[in-house]
């Protein structure tokens, strides 16, 4: 919760899904999740649900911090304290065929660097498969000391908290 008098931190999410990120975030007191990135019609269904007060967006390649084709386009993403998201894994996935961050969706990755370049959140939080590790950590590291960030990962299985399975997830901050 945001103390009396204090303004709200607010949450922009890239690759929604249907909202775990935000919704961590904001059960942890963080603030309000103000706009959602999601090209999924169900996802975004669900978003709308939970969050129907936030401006969703389909497609992330559409969406810009300030130019004036997101203007006329109706996708202009306006600036925010945090932007989360899990950016799609199946390149880096050990499931996948190994493409990494040159993949066609995981390279979506791209995306996701451009639009914190442009909105210059003050903090990140990022969100993968436990491959990530093997198949572009180095580089999504890279990229955001490029922007001037300095980011601390780890690695966390479902199964430390409580899951039957173990799911590894890297998590970048």
């Amino acid at each position: 919760a945001v103390a009396a008098g204090a303004s709200a931190i607010m949450i922009g999410s890239l690759f929604a899904g249907i909202g775990g990120l935000e919704l961590g975030l904001e059960r942890a007191g963080l603030g309000p999740t103000i706009w959602q990135v999601e090209s999924d019609p169900y996802c975004r269904a669900v978003l709308e649900r939970h969050w129907p007060a936030a401006k969703r967006f389909g497609d992330v390649r559409d969406c810009s911090g300030a130019s004036y084709r997101a203007r006329i386009l109706g996708s202009e993403l306006c600036p925010v304290d945090i932007i989360c998201g899990g950016f799609p894994c199946q390149d880096v996935s050990l499931a996948g065929k190994g493409a990494g961050l040159d993949g066609e969706r995981s390279g979506l990755w791209r995306e996701f660097r451009r639009l914190i370049g442009e909105l210059r959140p003050g903090a990140v939080y990022v969100e993968n498969v436990g491959a990530l590790r093997g198949r572009g950590l180095l580089r999504v590291l890279a990229d955001l000391a490029a922007l001037g960030y300095d980011a601390e990962w780890h690695s966390v299985p479902a199964a430390a908290i409580g899951a039957p399975h173990l799911r590894d997830r890297v998590w970048i901050v």
